[in-house]
């Protein structure tokens, strides 16, 4: 399954990158390899396309699919950029009064007890 899906990748990655002019020569490319006998497949691509002097089928040889390389795709992406600013950590301590009970808010009962809230003076 895997598999499939890297072909289907492939297969759409070089429909969508590859001209459809240089997929018409295709034909010419074939034809042009039934003429030449001087060896295979690998070795009639790199007589052509790498590093080809002129021979005699100079023209024909121009005519073969990617010999030109005016068409290539590029793509440009900008990353947009986010300014980064740093915020120096501050910490507001507040210091909260102790709260005191009164000895008018508290009932009678405690009053009796050894253990007392805090009072005033």
């Amino acid at each position: 399954m895997i598999r499939k899906i890297a072909i289907f990748c492939t297969i759409i990655l070089m429909v969508s990158t590859t001209p459809l002019s240089e997929v018409l020569k295709l034909p010419i490319f074939i034809e042009h390899y039934m003429e030449y006998d001087k060896g295979g497949l690998i070795h009639y691509v790199v007589h052509h396309y790498g590093g080809h002097e002129k021979d005699e089928d100079w023209e024909t040889d121009q005519k073969l699919p990617f010999m030109d390389l005016s068409s290539v795709l590029t793509i440009v992406s900008i990353a947009p950029t986010i300014p980064l600013t740093l915020i120096p950590e501050t910490r507001d301590f507040k210091f909260k009064k102790p709260i005191i009970k009164h000895e008018e808010n508290l009932m009678d009962q405690y009053l009796s007890n050894i253990f007392q809230p805090p009072r005033l003076s």
